[in-house]
């Protein structure tokens, strides 16, 4: 499942990453594995607090369609998609 949501990047990570500056605000995205296709709002949020966000705000939930990886609209998202396929997760933000 794939969340978007606007959150800021409060600097505290479980893990070393390509993180934002402190205290900035984004849009992201969150490619989270799950077992079940539903939305698990619970368990995306915990998985943004990992990555260091906070003051989640918009969140919600989509199914990724992964066809869509071989157009050239989305092919920038399969590195993110493998790595959630792998390590369970992948976040990815858009700059200010």
């Amino acid at each position: 499942m794939v969340y978007g949501f606007t959150g800021r990047y409060g600097g505290a990570t479980e893990f070393e990453w390509n993180a934002p500056e402190p205290g900035a605000v984004h849009n992201a995205m969150l490619f989270l594995r799950q077992d079940e296709e539903r939305d698990a709002f619970d368990l995306a949020q915990a998985e943004c607090a990992r990555f260091g966000f906070d003051q989640i705000s918009d969140l919600r939930c989509g199914r990724f369609q992964v066809d869509a990886l071989n157009t050239d609209a989305y092919r920038r998202f399969a590195g993110f998609y493998e790595e959630a396929l792998a390590e369970g997760s992948a976040l990815l933000y858009y700059p200010n």
